[in-house]
């Protein structure tokens, strides 16, 4: 065989080794999580669940509903939101942030309130093999003045499978 004929066929073998190593890209994953809030004399142990889309290994959309316990009697907050955030892949370690805005219902003894909210948030997830994502997240929200039951952060662990 001459070296021409050998120059595409080695270039075609180095690029199929090289996908083969690479780890392959999970464009999406579903997860649920634990969650506390502050200021905590007012927040108890809430949970959710989130739908994530990764564009690029780099960015990310994810849709997030969450319900918050309060230690007030008959006082609870659920949450939908969107987020967008930017995340990009060190090997199994995934840094992120971004920004979210969505609704909430916070329900009262007697009487609830209902409005819009907006998100800034930092993260880490770790990936593991056969598409186990486990993840922290700290999240600011931004509540309108107005509402009853003030809440500053909230913060989770949760566990998530990639496909």
């Amino acid at each position: 065989m001459s070296r021409r004929r050998l120059v595409p066929l080695r270039a075609l073998l180095v690029t199929g080794l090289l996908s083969a190593a690479a780890p392959a890209a999970t464009p999406a994953e579903i997860g649920a999580f634990l969650s506390g809030a502050d200021p905590g004399e007012s927040w108890s142990t809430g949970w959710g669940g989130t739908l994530t889309i990764t564009l690029f290994n780099l960015v990310g959309g994810e849709l997030e509903g969450a319900w918050q316990a309060s230690e007030l009697p008959s006082t609870s907050l659920f949450t939908l939101s969107a987020k967008a955030y930017i995340g990009p892949s060190f090997g199994r370690l995934v840094p992120y942030g971004g920004i979210g805005a969505g609704v909430y219902r916070e329900s009262l003894p007697g009487d609830s309130d209902t409005g819009t909210l907006g998100q800034l948030f930092l993260g880490l997830k770790l990936k593991f093999p056969f598409g186990l994502v486990v993840r922290g997240e700290l999240q600011w929200v931004d509540l309108p003045t107005p509402a009853p039951v003030d809440l500053d952060h909230r913060y989770f662990v949760g566990l998530g499978l990639s496909f």
